[in-house]
């Protein structure tokens, strides 16, 4: 055998190893290898199975993560921040003479001054009303790109574009300690803002095939994995995969939770990745998580659909109606179980739609979004305004750096800010 140097080890960063499992899952996907890659301190284990991810890292002893919990709810394409949030001023009607909504049909806040709801989220009027939500209007960087590539890179890496890792994957690394394979959890994607040099998400692209194959229990696949091996490399992916399957483990339980309280809800669903779209399950998912004490710190939660050029008006409804369903079943679900007041969540969309409509019933890609901080430390009431008097080059003027609110996430896990975004950004406060 050829001796396991640590120059060797270090050498062999793209090393793969099919791990001793095959098959398919309910949904016919094949299992795929284990990756390692290692860094300086660590060795990052990365293990694929059908219907996401599982990352692994052995890091030194050290600092324990808090107990509070951050959820980012991505709501990816180009959320409309106008009609989310509408603006008492005379140019929205005349601007948006297709998409505008019937005076009637808006929703009257008192916390929202000059401002209303849109009908779809109603279901999180009673959190506003509470308290529990700080709404941050004309949100977004200077010198907007209306690329969903570049604004979404801005977001996840916190404007770092020197940087490929996320804003979180740095809060992750600085962490000295063994992490919990769900720590660090993505719904629906990737999760490239929880995305580390040291950690990786465990990324869930479908709860229902989170699993191995079903004709192998968990503990046959242990049996696989556990003969001796004599090679350092090949071992330590052994280790990996075996956690990997700990983490499934893991999972497992918190997917049958979700589907008893599909159930229990009378809507018939027969599988809870249909429970109607991406956030009313992912946020199902994500409560779970958090109820489930499972060491999870960070949740990510995906929706796709808002880049909203033709015919918006429905297709808007129906995304913003999934996203405040599950926001309120999300909170009333942690309210039950008494974890309410360690979680904070935070909505974010890579960039808002310009003040006017287009010709095809629909808005193009703007600057300025809308955010919802939402939580009991929260202070429950609207920072900036949506000014569609006033438009630069046709789109709303960015007033509040995401990084401010990155700035009182990262206070909110304990991380150190300055070393994770580079500076504070202390402009105003969104706690209570």
């Amino acid at each position: 055998m050829i001796p396991m140097s640590r120059r060797r080890f270090l050498s062999l960063t793209s090393a793969t190893v099919v791990a001793g499992c095959a098959g398919s899952t309910n949904s016919g996907a094949p299992t795929t290898p284990t990756t390692l890659t290692t860094t300086a301190d660590a060795v990052v284990t990365t293990t694929t199975v059908p219907g996401g991810a599982v990352t692994t890292a052995t890091l030194p002893a050290g600092l324990i993560p808090g107990d509070h919990v951050l959820v980012i709810v991505e709501l990816n394409g180009g959320n409309d921040a106008v009609n989310t949030l509408i603006p008492d001023l005379g140019s929205y009607r005349d601007v948006r003479p297709t998409l505008a909504l019937a005076e009637q049909d808006i929703l009257r806040v008192g916390s929202l001054p000059g401002h209303g709801l849109h009908p779809a989220l109603a279901p999180i009027v009673p959190l506003i009303d509470d308290g529990r939500v700080a709404t941050i209007a004309a949100v977004g960087f200077d010198k907007p790109d209306r690329s969903h590539f570049t604004s979404t890179d801005r977001w996840h890496r916190a404007d770092r574009m020197d940087d490929t890792l996320g804003w979180l994957g740095r809060w992750f690394d600085s962490l000295d300690q063994d992490l919990p394979a769900l720590s660090a959890t993505a719904f629906g994607h990737a999760g490239p803002a929880l995305r580390g040099a040291e950690n990786r998400p465990s990324a869930i692209t479908s709860s229902a095939s989170f699993a191995f194959p079903a004709d192998i229990s968990n503990a046959d696949i242990r049996a696989l994995a556990s003969s001796p091996i004599d090679d350092p490399l090949l071992a330590a992916a052994q280790t990996a995969f075996v956690e990997t399957v700990g983490a499934i483990e893991e999972f497992d339980p918190i997917a049958d939770a979700v589907r008893a309280r599909a159930a229990q809800s009378g809507d018939g669903y027969r599988d809870f990745d249909a429970l109607a779209g991406p956030f009313r399950t992912g946020l199902a998912v994500a409560s779970e998580l958090i109820r489930s004490e499972v060491g999870t710190s960070v949740v990510s939660v995906f929706g796709n659909g808002f880049d909203t050029h033709f015919q918006q008006a429905g297709q808007h409804a129906a995304l913003l109606d999934d996203l405040a369903m599950g926001l309120a079943e999300f909170w009333a679900t942690l309210d039950e179980s008494g974890d309410a007041d360690r979680v904070l969540l935070l909505t974010t969309s890579e960039f808002g739609r310009r003040v006017a409509e287009n010709g095809s019933a629909g808005s193009d890609h703007g600057s300025a979004g809308v955010s919802f901080l939402m939580g009991d430390a929260v202070d429950g009431r609207l920072f900036g305004t949506i000014d569609t008097d006033n438009p630069v080059d046709g789109d709303l003027e960015p007033q509040i750096d995401p990084r401010t609110i990155f700035t009182d996430c990262l206070d909110w896990l304990g991380g150190d800010v300055e070393v994770i975004l580079g500076d504070r950004h202390d402009d105003q406060s969104f706690f209570g």
